[in-house]
Order: structure tokens, then sequence, then C-alpha cells
């Protein structure tokens, strides 16, 4: 394919993340359009549809077929592998927005799907794209930090995201709870950024429905320890701290800003990490959503292999399945508070 074919997308779900992000940022790019939008939920489907000027819906993707030639997935997470599998087996490329699947195997069969068809599949960890997650991941790598003593990550905000069903807080359409949801970003970030995990203690509150609060203390590979804490009912630090043997990385979630400090120093080097030109400055959720989706028609045209691809997101649902199926009783702050009164 052509750098100047232009690419048909379907975008399959019309939750928020479609309404904010994808729509909006295929209509910044040049030789892409949306052509079909799919929903169960008409009236959904159909107000979007006239708000971006998409010609066809329809309640499921048989019969549009040749309306199409490249896909976004954005459904409840338990659907994303059967889905994204179909249309791959189509010969369709698929991007297909984050937790990639729910387990493990479903993410091999994925990959093997794409791997059959020739086609690109992709993984929706949009934070990959953020300048000052890819700036710092070089200075690790280089040996800026020197030796990685510690990590420590704590992600976690008064749940607020425009939800357009309640499949995040079902078990059995989300898989899972804030470590499925935020935790697939966080989590991705920290093995961008260290590398694998070699073992993890894991603990939550879900008792039997999902989490809202977990923490982490992991190993890594490379033999780094450090905690991960996330939280979908208590506004955390939300930033991620790299301690290293000659300096201090600390990251804020989904923006690019970075602070870097040096032992027995009394200054702090901090601020938002730019690009080359003047129209590069900033980077927001729109740019970030329309950085992944040119990566994505990209790498349809040249046949590379996407930013974030199916071995990448596998990683991360490999450390929540090891998570989930060791899960113990969370203990949370004021439980000891309670606790130490009584």
């Amino acid at each position: 394919m052509s750098a100047d074919s232009d690419i048909r997308l379907a975008i399959l779900g019309c939750g928020a993340v479609t309404e904010l992000g994808h729509l909006p940022a295929a209509g910044q790019l040049r030789n892409a359009r949306v052509t079909v939008l799919v929903d169960s939920n008409a009236d959904r489907r159909e107000r979007l549809a006239a708000a971006f000027n998409v010609t066809h819906t329809a309640g499921d993707v048989e019969g549009c077929w040749d309306n199409f030639d490249a896909a976004i997935v954005a459904l409840p997470h338990a659907l994303h592998a059967p889905v994204s599998i179909k249309l791959l087996q189509h010969g369709k490329s698929v991007l297909v927005e984050k937790p990639m699947a729910l387990t493990v195997a479903e993410c091999d069969a994925m990959i093997g799907a794409a791997q059959q068809a020739g086609a690109v599949l992709a993984v929706g960890l949009v934070r990959r794209f953020i300048r000052s997650l890819r700036l710092a991941r070089i200075l690790i790598a280089d040996g800026f930090l020197g030796r990685i003593a510690s990590f420590d990550f704590r992600e976690g905000n008064i749940y607020n995201w425009p939800v357009a069903s309640d499949f995040f807080f079902r078990r059995e359409t989300a898989g899972g709870g804030v470590l499925f949801d935020t935790g697939a970003h966080t989590l991705d970030t920290l093995l961008f950024l260290l590398g694998d995990f070699a073992d993890v203690d894991y603990s939550d509150d879900a008792e039997g429905g999902v989490d809202a609060n977990c923490l982490l203390n992991l190993r890594l590979q490379n033999g780094t320890a450090g905690v991960v804490e996330l939280s979908r009912t208590r506004r955390l630090r939300n930033t991620a701290i790299v301690h290293g043997e000659r300096g201090v990385l600390e990251l804020a979630f989904g923006s690019s800003n970075l602070k870097l400090s040096v032992p027995d120093q009394p200054y702090v080097l901090a601020g938002s990490v730019a690009g080359l030109t003047e129209a590069d400055q900033t980077q927001d959720y729109l740019q970030l959503m329309t950085s992944q989706l040119e990566d994505f028609l990209d790498s349809i045209r040249a046949g590379r292999q996407p930013a974030a691809d199916g071995t990448i997101g596998k990683s991360s649902i490999r450390l929540i399945e090891t998570c989930y199926r060791q899960r113990k009783p969370l203990v949370l702050p004021w439980e000891h508070a309670l606790s130490a009164t009584g």
C-alpha cells in the first residue's frame, strides 16, 4: 500500500474513547477516514455518525466488510480478542484498545491470526507516544542514571471517566478492575522503561467483584525491586519515580512532564519535554491519540510493526494474569487505623 493510499476505517464500539479520542484523531489526518461505525446502541452510533460525518453504521460488522480496510476495536474488554480475531481473519488490520485481551492465551490467538493473515495488529497503549516517557527510556538505557536501584509508581484518581455503559464495573465484561483498566497503561510504562518482571506479590480489594485499589510489589528480571499502587477511589501521586545511583527521574502519568534530580545537589531540572518544532511543543490527549493512529496507518502502508504490537500488548497482560492468579486481600490505610484503635 502506498503512502498516498486512502485508508478507510471502521470503529467498533461507540463509547467515550471513540467519541473523545478515535473519531477526533481520525479527523486530524489526511489519507484516512472513518467510513463505518459499529455499536449495538443505535442512538449512540447514529449520533456520532452525524457529528463526525460517517456514512455507514451498523449493529454488527457483518455486511460491512466491503466498506472499510482496517478497524479500531473499542469494545468491552471481553470482546477484544474474539472480535479482533474475526477482523484479522477477514484480512483487516486492527488497532485494539487496551487491555489487549483478558488472557495470554487470547493474546497468542490474536497474534497468530494477524501473522496468518499478513495483517497489522496494534494495541492502544497510547502512552508510548509521550515524549517524556521516550526520553526517560533513552536515559535509563544509556546508563545516564547509573544502576537502577528501585522504582515507585503510584496512579490513582476518583473515577470520573464518562462511561457509556456499565461494562467497566462487571467482571465478566471488563475482566477486572483498576488493574486491567488504568493498570494496563501503568504496567506497560513500567515494562517499557525497565524491562520484564520476574515475580510479583499482589493484593487488591476485589472481594469477588472488580478491584478498585491494588498494590504490587515487583522484582524485575534485572533484579530491580519496586512498588506499583493503583486506585479508582483515591487521588494518588500520579507519577512514576525511578531511583538510580546517579539520579532520580520522576514522570507524570499521561503528560510530558519530567523531573530530574541528582544526589547532593540542591537543584531539580523540571519541565515538559517538547519536540524540536514550534508546533511540537505540547502534547494533549488528542495529539497522543492522533500520533497513535498515524503510527497504525503508517505500519499498514509500510508493512512494518507498529510501536505497540501484539507481543508488547501481551507483556502487560501476562503480568496482570499473574497478579490475579495469586491475589491476596488488600489491607487499606484506614483499616490499619481502625485495627489500631480497636
